[in-house]
C-alpha cells in the first residue's frame, strides 16, 4: 500500500505540473484559445475506448501491466512536449497523456478494491488525495521550475522523475489477484478469453440498471467539470485579473491541495448515505463554481474558486466511487467500472470546445455554465436504488 501511495503521490506530482504549465505553454506558443479547446477535446475521444479496453484487459492479464504502461505514457508525453510546439503534435501528447492519466485513475481503484476490498473507501480517500494533494505541489513546483529554468527544462525534468518511478513499480509492486467468480469467465480458459476480444465483445455488455444511471450523470459531470477545469481555469485568473504567473500557480496548486488534503479524512466524514452525499456536494460544488465569476476582485472570486473542491469534490467523488464499485461484477468489475468512467470521460470532449466558444464572449462564461451543468449532473441519481443499509466498503 506503501508503495501505491507514493506511485500515486509522484504520479499527481508529473500530473499537476503538467495540467499547470501546458495551457501556459499553449498560449506562450501563439495558440488560440479555439484551438487550445480542440487539443484538450480532441484527445478525449480516444478515451472512450482506453478505458473500457484497458477495464477488460485488465481483467485478463492483471492490473499491474496495465497500470505501469500508464505511468510510461505519461512521462512520454511530458518528455516530448516542449519539443514540439505545433497543434498537431500537442494534440498526439495530449492524447498520449490522457489515456494514460485515465489507466491510472481507473486501475488505480481497481488495484486498491483488489487487494483491501474491506476498507476500500478510506484507503481510495488516501491514495487519491495524496494523488491530489502532489498535484497541488506539483503546480507550485512547476511555477518554480517555469520561473528559473523555462518550458524545456519544466517538462524534461518531471517526465526523467517519472521514468524511474515506473522502474521502481514494476521490479517493487506485487499484486495479487483477485478471485474471479464470474461464471463465464471459470468456465474459460485464458486463451479462449482473449479469442473472445474483438471489437464489438465490451461494447455488448450492458451495464446493471445502476450502473447505466452512474454513466448517464457522469456524462453530464464530465461536460461540466472539463469547461471549468481542462484548460480555462488558469487563462481565468491570469487574463481576468492580469495577475503574475506567480499567483496563478499559487491558486492552481491551492485549488489541488483543498481537493487533497480533505479527502485523505473524507473516508471518516462520508458515512452517512452516499447517494444523498453525492447528490448534495455535487450541487454545491456547481453553485460555488458558478458564483466564482462574480466577485470583480481577485481575491473573492479565488476563494469561492477554491471552495468547490473543498466542500465540493472531496466529499462526492469518494461516495460516487464507492457506489460505482459495490454495483460492479466480480470477474468484471474492469469493464463495468471502464464503461461507466468511459461515458463519464466522453464528456471531456464536449467540455473544452464549449468553453473554447464560450471564452469568446466573455472568459466568465466557462465557469459560469460550468457550475449548471455539474449541479445538473446529479438528477440522474435521483433514479439511484439506493438503500442506505446496504453494506457498502467501508
Amino acid at each position: 500500500m506503501i508503495l501505491l501511495i507514493l506511485v500515486s503521490a509522484v504520479f499527481g506530482l508529473i500530473i499537476g505540473l503538467y495540467d499547470f504549465l501546458l495551457p501556459l505553454f499553449l498560449d506562450h506558443s501563439g495558440i488560440s484559445y479555439g484551438s487550445i479547446g480542440i487539443i484538450f477535446s480532441f484527445s478525449a475521444i480516444f478515451l472512450f475506448f482506453v478505458r473500457v479496453y484497458s477495464g477488460h484487459v485488465s481483467d485478463l492479464i492483471g492490473r499491474k501491466r496495465v497500470f505501469s504502461l500508464s505511468l510510461f505514457l505519461c512521462a512520454l508525453s511530458s518528455l516530448l512536449t516542449p519539443f514540439l510546439p505545433n497543434i498537431l503534435s500537442q494534440v498526439i501528447l495530449r492524447s498520449l497523456r490522457e489515456v494514460g492519466k485515465s489507466i491510472k485513475e481507473m486501475l488505480q481503484q481497481l488495484l486498491v478494491f483488489d487487494q483491501w476490498k474491506d476498507s476500500f473507501r478510506h484507503l481510495f480517500s488516501w491514495v487519491w488525495g495524496f494523488d491530489a494533494t502532489f498535484q497541488g505541489i506539483g503546480t507550485l513546483f512547476g511555477g518554480f521550475l517555469l520561473l528559473k529554468l523555462g518550458y524545456t527544462c519544466s517538462f524534461v525534468i518531471p517526465a526523467v522523475i517519472l521514468f524511474l518511478v515506473f522502474v521502481l513499480f514494476v521490479f517493487k509492486f506485487k499484486e495479487k489477484r483477485a478471485p474471479v467468480k464470474s461464471e463465464d469467465v471459470l468456465q474459460e480458459s485464458k486463451l479462449a478469453a482473449f479469442n473472445s476480444f474483438y471489437w464489438s465483445s465490451p461494447f455488448s455488455h450492458r451495464l446493471p440498471k445502476p450502473l447505466l444511471l452512474m454513466s448517464i450523470s457522469g456524462f453530464i459531470l464530465g461536460v461540466g467539470v472539463s469547461m471549468s477545469h481542462a484548460f480555462i481555469a488558469p487563462l481565468f485568473f491570469l487574463h481576468k485579473f492580469s495577475i503574475s504567473i506567480a499567483w496563478v500557480a499559487i491558486i492552481v496548486a491551492l485549488h489541488r491541495l483543498f481537493l487533497g488534503l480533505p479527502m485523505i479524512m473524507a473516508a471518516k466524514v462520508v458515512k452517512w448515505n452516499l447517494k444523498v452525499t453525492a447528490i448534495v456536494f455535487l450541487v454545491v460544488q456547481g453553485l460555488l463554481t458558478s458564483l466564482a465569476v462574480v466577485p470583480s476582485y481577485f481575491i473573492a472570486a479565488a476563494i469561492l474558486w477554491l471552495m468547490h473542491d473543498f466542500v465540493g469534490a472531496s466529499m462526492w467523488i469518494p461516495a460516487r466511487n464507492t457506489i460505482i464499485q459495490h454495483y460492479s461484477r466480480d470477474g468484471k468489475r474492469g469493464l463495468d467500472v471502464g464503461m461507466v468512467l468511459a461515458w463519464q470521460g466522453l464528456g471531456w470532449i464536449f467540455g473544452p470546445l464549449i468553453a473554447g466558444i464560450l471564452s469568446k464572449y466573455s472568459i466568465n462564461y466557462p465557469f459560469l455554465f460550468s457550475g449548471i451543468v455539474v449541479a445538473l449532473s446529479s438528477i440522474p441519481m435521483f433514479w439511484l436504488d439506493y438503500s442506505p443499509k446496504e453494506h457498502l466498503p467501508t
